[in-house]
């Protein structure tokens, strides 16, 4: 009699029909998730069920608590045996104080399925093409002016998950890293009991990190994903045209039409163990003035992970990258060019144009197969690391190196490496207006560092005032194709006026 009272009072609280707002959930409701967990209840145990509103993997663990002390850990979403008795769960992003908590009863022979009493809100931080990014932000709760900590955007290729926030209902504001509850330049949302809201993130990367929108995504979610769906897909193309003119030192006129058209296109599938990747980038630029493709480039990426946790998990990845059409040197006046041939030189007198590579000439194919990691992930610092084997083969079919004073042409020759690989990628944010990003990559077939392959990109983000920022790039390459050093430095100062 005494366990039917119980069970009476306890079910207004953590059962009923709907289980919370359950149609704004990413994942299926709480009982169609409980039909399909595979936990069978042993004799003297009762099983307590915590739903998840997006996944295991995007939400923190809940815990468990019995006199006041924690006995367990567990995902949302896993069914957890427990002895009879009454139990606290406490749940929730943040400090545990910030965590909202509720007393439950676990009787022998019987499931627990406890309804949402707290909300889920997930930010997707993107720019303004709508690619998803690794910017951060804050987030407080206004009801009770309550800082609950910085929040991070993703980048998807490497399988990270957006993070699901489950907090107490009331209303909650994202602001810029550093600001505090008081400053305009914020956006709000108001969460209620078992609901989850999902909101965009729009970051303008050019302007210091500003945010410039923030709103609901499509009906599909801000994963781009139907609801129960694992997959998600997005297709987006774009062009443009640009037409200048000028007047040169002989007074010639001279103009210049460019014509320029992207196709971006991108198939994840992601579960709390398999995430898989793949993505297509196809970009061309023609311009009248030279008459060939003075951005070509089409490229096809694929990176499946299998998730030992949500930091840790092997990976295997392949790139394939071409250009469409050919490349040519255009001479003017026309002068001698030494040409390196593979079975001897030669040289031509009064080049006017030299094809370097025709088309679909280089082409470009990477594999690789190792762990990939989340090594540090704070605000001041990020690393992400991917150590593991790699092979490279790059085919030129009668390509060309010009030289830096465009008087020799060396023919390139087929290449194949094999070795260790690495990827390292950097964040670092010492202070509010000082960011540095830095991504190195680099395949290891052996000793001599000769051969050696690598990529180093940098970029040093300095916020001189709200309406001046200045950018430092610096980016070294090495190929063993034109085995040389090569790099890029730039100074890029935005001023900016808003009206």
């Amino acid at each position: 009699m005494y366990q039917l009272f119980c069970i009476l009072i306890a079910l207004p609280l953590f059962a009923s029909p709907t289980l919370g707002n359950s149609e704004t959930w990413l994942a299926p409701p709480g009982r169609g998730q409980l039909e399909q967990d595979p936990t069978l209840i042993p004799k003297g145990k009762g099983l307590l069920f915590v739903p998840t509103m997006t996944g295991s993997l995007n939400e923190p663990s809940f815990l468990i608590l019995q006199g006041g002390k924690p006995i367990r850990e567990a995902s949302p979403g896993t069914g957890v045996l427990l002895s009879p008795g009454y139990y606290e769960v406490l749940i929730g992003s943040g400090t545990d104080v910030q965590m909202t908590s509720r007393t439950v009863p676990i009787h022998e022979d019987m499931t627990t399925l406890v309804k949402p009493f707290w909300s889920g809100l997930v930010v997707n931080v993107i720019d303004e093409q709508r690619s998803t990014i690794n910017e951060s932000y804050e987030l407080y709760w206004e009801d009770q002016q309550e800082n609950y900590g910085i929040g991070f955007g993703v980048e998807e290729e490497r399988g990270e998950a957006v993070k699901t926030w489950l907090l107490p209902p009331g209303v909650y504001s994202v602001v810029p890293v550093g600001q505090n509850i008081s400053t305009t330049r914020k956006f709000s949302v108001r969460l209620e009991p078992g609901e989850l809201v999902q909101r965009n993130l729009v970051v303008d990367t050019d302007n210091n990190d500003t945010f410039v929108g923030f709103y609901p995504p499509s009906p599909q979610g801000v994963l781009g994903q139907k609801i129960g769906s694992n997959w998600k897909t997005s297709l987006q193309l774009s062009g443009s045209t640009r037409l200048s003119t000028s007047q040169n030192a002989t007074g010639e006129d001279r103009s210049v039409l460019a014509l320029t058209t992207q196709v971006l296109g991108r198939s994840v599938y992601s579960t709390d163990r398999h995430f898989f990747n793949m993505g297509l980038t196809f970009e061309e630029e023609f311009t009248r003035e030279v008459g060939d493709a003075a951005i070509d480039e089409f490229e096809v990426r694929a990176t499946y992970i299998y998730r030992l946790s949500k930091w840790l998990g092997p990976y295997l990845r392949g790139v394939f990258n071409t250009r469409l059409f050919a490349t040519k040197a255009r001479f003017n006046p026309p002068r001698p060019l030494l040409i390196h041939w593979a079975d001897g030189r030669r040289t031509r007198s009064d080049v006017e144009e030299f094809t370097l590579s025709s088309a679909f000439s280089p082409l470009d194919m990477r594999q690789g197969i190792g762990i990939n990691s989340q090594v540090a992930r704070s605000f001041p610092f990020t690393l992400d690391m991917r150590v593991g084997f790699g092979a490279r083969q790059k085919y030129f079919a009668g390509a060309f190196d010009l030289n830096s004073t465009r008087t020799v042409a060396r023919e390139l020759s087929d290449e194949i490496t094999t070795g260790l690989e690495a990827l390292l990628i950097l964040k670092l944010r010492p202070a509010q207006s000082l960011i540095l990003d830095s991504e190195f990559d680099v395949i290891i077939p052996g000793r001599a560092t000769a051969d050696w392959e690598f990529n180093w990109e940098n970029r040093l983000r300095l916020a001189l005032s709200r309406l001046v920022n200045m950018d430092l790039v610096f980016d070294l390459r090495r190929e063993r194709a034109t085995r040389r050093l090569q790099s890029r430095q730039q100074v890029l100062v935005r001023f900016v006026y808003w009206l």
